[in-house]
């Protein structure tokens, strides 16, 4: 008996400890400027789509960054985005921690590989 409450306390420390904690994820694909919102498309079959923006109360402002970049680099342009997603209304929103791996001129979409779009 004493064995379980152990294991049922430590499981459920673990399970608190979890929830607190915010799931990071990483998102590949390229973004482009659409009415002034930095949007990922990401490069999966379905070509899901995200607004991208800066975390609330972090110093760092890497969409801020990017938004005046892409008005410079030629497209398409490729990125892996680390962050949490959220909706914001109808759309798809990553508050973004990080981004990696900057190209310009990169794709990742199985369309623009076959010659499509």
């Amino acid at each position: 008996m004493r064995s379980q409450h152990l294991i049922g306390g430590l499981a459920a420390a673990v399970l608190l400890a979890g929830g607190a904690a915010q799931a990071q994820d990483l998102y590949v694909g390229t973004v482009a400027l659409e009415k002034g919102a930095v949007v990922l498309t990401r490069c999966d079959l379905v070509q899901n789509r995200y607004v991208l923006r800066d975390r609330k109360g972090e110093r760092a402002q890497p969409v801020a960054g990017l938004r005046q970049r892409l008005k410079t680099l030629k497209a398409p342009v490729y990125v892996e985005v680390i962050g949490d997603y959220a909706e914001q209304g109808e759309d798809n929103v990553l508050d973004v921690i990080g981004l990696e791996n900057l190209k310009a001129g990169k794709s990742c979409h199985l369309s623009d590989a076959l010659g499509g779009r």
